[in-house]
This record gives C-alpha cells, sequence and structure tokens, in this order.
C-alpha cells in the first residue's frame, strides 16, 4: 500500500515499518513520503492547464531533495528569499519556472534574481519597484515582474497566518496599483506580466479564492484597457489541509471553476501551494524518555521539543499523535509534551494513548512548517530527514552533532 498505512499494529509508509526506521537512524526524526508528495503535486498539474503554473511554496519544506524531486515532475516553486532561490536552483530547478515573493528583498537578492533570469519578481510595494527599476538598469537586464496587491481580505485562520488583511505588510493597496503598473511600464527595465494576491493561510472557503480572483480580474481588466500587456493572475496559495476534521477543498473542482473564467481574457493561472503537497506528507517520531504521572495530569515526555516543531507552541496548532506499534497497554489521558525548558513546549492536551516507556510516537502532518522551521534552542541539534519511497529509504538530511552546533563559533 502506498503513503500512511498500518500492518498488524505497526505505522508503515509504503513497504517500510516506522518502527524499523527509528530504530536504525535514531529519534527524533522526520520521515516523508515520496508517493504522497507525487500525488498531491498531481492533484494541481493534472487539474491546470499547460501554459499555467504550480510553484510549490519553497518555505513550507525546503529541503532539496524534495525540491528537486517535485522539480522533476514539472513543479515550479515560489521563493521568499535569495538562497531559497539559491536552494532551487541547487535542486535543478529551471529559473524560468520561479517566482519570488516577500516584502524585504535586499539589493543583493534583486540582483540575484534579475540575473538568474527567473520567471517574476512579485514587487510588494513601491519602494521594492524603485530598487527592482535601479537595480536592472543598472544590470543592463529586464526585469521580469508581477504586482502583489493586498486584497484586504481576511481568510478567518490564525492572525499570524492571515496576509490579505489591509493592515498586512503584504502586498500593495488597490488604488496605488495604476500609478506602480505605468512607472513600471515607464521604467524601460521592467516587463510587468501580471498581478498577483495572496489572501492567506488554511483556506477552506471556495468562495473567498473566487473573491480574490474576481478582484484580481477587475484590476487586470482596468489595467488592461490603459495598454498594459498582462497575461498573468497569480492567485497565491492557501488551500488548507485537515489536521483536525476540517473539510478540504476538492482541488479539482474549486479550478474547474477558476480556468474558464480565465481562458476568455487570455489570462494563465499561477498558484503557490505549499502546505497542501508538503503538510500530509510526513511524520515526526519521537521516543519517551519518560511517563510522569501527577495527581492532575498524566505527562509524556518525549525526545522531540519546540525546536524539532514549532506549530504547537508558536500557533497552539493541532496534530495528530499516535503510537507506532500499538500494544496492549491500557489507554490513558497524557499531555504530550517535550524536554525544552519552557512551559509551552507541549505537543498535545489530553491525548488518548496506550503507551510505555518503550513507546514510540508519530507526530502527523509535519511535512510542512516543520522541520523547516526547528531551530537549534537549549542547544539541541537539528533532526535527521528522512524519505521513503516503496522499498527505498533515503537519508535526505543528517542528524546535527554537538561539532556541528559549535563550528560557527570555534576559532573565530
Amino acid at each position: 500500500m502506498k503513503g500512511f498505512n498500518r500492518k498488524e499494529g505497526q505505522l508503515f509508509i509504503d513497504d517500510i515499518s516506522l518502527k524499523d526506521v527509528a530504530k536504525k537512524f535514531g529519534t527524533p526524526v522526520y520521515v516523508y513520503s515520496a508517493n504522497k508528495l507525487k500525488e498531491n503535486l498531481n492533484n494541481y498539474l493534472s487539474s491546470v492547464r499547460k501554459e499555467d503554473k504550480v510553484c510549490y511554496s519553497v518555505k513550507s519544506n525546503s529541503n532539496i531533495h524534495i525540491l528537486s524531486l517535485l522539480s522533476g515532475l514539472g513543479s515550479g516553486f515560489d521563493v521568499v528569499s535569495g538562497n531559497e532561490l539559491r536552494r532551487c536552483l541547487e535542486a535543478g530547478a529551471k529559473p524560468q519556472d520561479i517566482v519570488f515573493s516577500g516584502v524585504g528583498k535586499t539589493k543583493e537578492e534583486i540582483r540575484l534574481a534579475i540575473n538568474a533570469g527567473i520567471f517574476s519578481i512579485n514587487i510588494e510595494s513601491e519602494e521594492e519597484l524603485e530598487r527592482i527599476i535601479n537595480t536592472s538598469k543598472d544590470l543592463k537586464k529586464q526585469a521580469e515582474c508581477i504586482i502583489r496587491i493586498n486584497p484586504d481580505l481576511s481568510s478567518e485562520s490564525h492572525p499570524y497566518i492571515q496576509t490579505g488583511l489591509k493592515t498586512s505588510k503584504f502586498g500593495v493597496l488597490k488604488e496605488k496599483v495604476d500609478s506602480m503598473a505605468r512607472k513600471a511600464s515607464e521604467s524601460g527595465s521592467v516587463n510587468l506580466k501580471g498581478i498577483a494576491s495572496h489572501v492567506g493561510s488554511q483556506i477552506f472557503d471556495k468562495e473567498l479564492i473566487l473573491e480574490n480572483l474576481n478582484l484580481l480580474i477587475e484590476i487586470s481588466t482596468q489595467l488592461t484597457k490603459q495598454g498594459h500587456k498582462l497575461r498573468y493572475i497569480d492567485l497565491g496559495g492557501g488551500f488548507g489541509i485537515s489536521y483536525k476534521e476540517e473539510k478540504e477543498l476538492n482541488i479539482d473542482e474549486v479550478l474547474s471553476e477558476i480556468i474558464p473564467v480565465l481562458e476568455p481574457l487570455n489570462l494563465n493561472l499561477i498558484l503557490e501551494p505549499g502546505r497542501s503537497i508538503s503538510g500530509n506528507t510526513g511524520v515526526l517520531l519521537s521516543k519517551i524518555e519518560y511517563l510522569k504521572k501527577t495527581p492532575d495530569i498524566n505527562f509524556a515526555v518525549i525526545d522531540s521539543g519546540m525546536n524539532d516543531l514549532l506549530r504547537p507552541s508558536l500557533y497552539g496548532a493541532w496534530h495528530d499523535i499516535s503510537v507506532v506499534e500499538n500494544k496492549d497497554n491500557e489507554e490513558m489521558f497524557f499531555k504530550v509534551v517535550g524536554p525544552v525548558c519552557e512551559s509551552g513546549d507541549t505537543f498535545g492536551e489530553e491525548r488518548l494513548l496506550g503507551i510505555d516507556e518503550n513507546s514510540i510516537l508519530a507526530i502527523h502532518d509535519v511535512g510542512a512548517y516543520g522541520h523547516v522551521m526547528s531551530s537549534n534552542y537549549n542547544s539541541r541539534p537539528k533532526s535527521s530527514e528522512i524519505l521513503i519511497e516503496d522499498e527505498e529509504v533515503k537519508v535526505i538530511r543528517r542528524r546535527e552533532t554537538f561539532d556541528d552546533l559549535l563550528r560557527q563559533e570555534r576559532d573565530v
């Protein structure tokens, strides 16, 4: 069976026992399913036209082995830093398949993007446009650009992952678009090829996506009448995944409503999905160190900390937690916590688990914003990453050592 499955009470990815993975590679360890990654990407690619672009959001999981896998399947990439751009190039991505978003692009990053010949720099402010114009003139090269609009729409998700409100730092206000498009066109060094908008993350409301689309079409039509030759509508990403019984949008159904609207307008679509491609492809395997029982709470203390997986501490995010190997242990409610010296180092409250001090736990749906957000807090080395495809088990990031932690501090 492809992807995650159970056989005789044990958790597997494809034909590989995760109990055996934990035993061989140690814990904490991130483990990903290559087949699930392929399935999720193909859900998008099969629903768009050849001239449209699906640009995986690199920030969700930037391991170059995963980027290489996705690139080989036909994915483009959405990056938000110069080093994410470099990662994509290192992984074999074509520059023409890369869009560069983000509000704080440095002169060096803009120079890198123009020299690399990427598909688009998504402009987030008037000040950034000025910097792009000056840099492109210095390089004597044309900058390919899209203007990102702030739509003033709420994704009704956690405040930290809402990006479409007027109070957000992202994008330019609608009333600024005309003057910015005119300035870009008159510069002679910027090719304005479309407009973009990203409402936020964890979107489950199809109507919100369609409202964002209609806004972009309205602005695009207005700019086209002014003589700008726009070819692309970038709707961003944000398709939600189910962490706790949320009803996911059917990607094919949503896109089947979007593409017929764009076709008569001769507009192509750009999407920037991240979580919906990588999120449900990974688990974090953790060993129980102690079962600490008090009169009020039973604690399951595991060897993963908030330095390994930050989302529960940062967002109060829910992740399912299961036992890698079911045994005959009595089920009890546990608070699952890590070893980091913070009360917020918690992965789940009141989780019903049948465990003992030899159990391995799997924290689910950590393929996005998991390892990529990890740190060395409390001088804890970052965990390793494993990619499984059928019967192949591949280390795609080695576990850090104490020497790795000190390498940048010694002999300075």
